[in-house]
């Protein structure tokens, strides 16, 4: 039976520092010296990560209960049509409507109203 004769022992360092390499590697690893730091903050774009809730965060810290999202209502009654058709166009990220659009926007809508009105007849 052949045993594996190995010509060196590795140490504890030396697997702790394997070890460490290869977690930095996979991006697991926490940063140890400034010189991981700096490494870590040129290789990530945080330009897309959402900011944290620091005044969350500090209320959980100091045991206070989180506080209660503001329920609002996701449906506003406009108080003129005026303002909904603006409002409508500024959905459509400013675009203006030309006039044959809205002509047949228009025929669509009462064509739509006109068959509910016959529906509930």
């Amino acid at each position: 039976m052949n045993k594996p004769n190995p010509t060196k022992k590795a140490t504890l360092a030396d697997t702790k520092r394997a070890l460490h390499e290869m977690m930095v590697q996979d991006g697991i690893a926490f940063p140890e010296t400034p010189e991981d730091i700096d490494r870590i903050e040129a290789e990530t774009d945080d330009s897309r990560l959402p900011t944290p809730d620091v005044n969350g965060f500090m209320k959980f810290l100091r045991g206070e209960p989180p506080e209660a999202p503001h329920q609002s209502s996701k449906i506003l009654p406009f108080q003129s049509a005026t303002h909904a058709s603006d409002l409508a166009m500024a959905a459509r990220n400013g675009g203006t409507i030309d006039a044959e659009t809205r002509r047949r926007m228009d025929e669509h809508r009462a064509a739509s109203e006109q068959k509910t009105r016959d529906e509930k007849k």
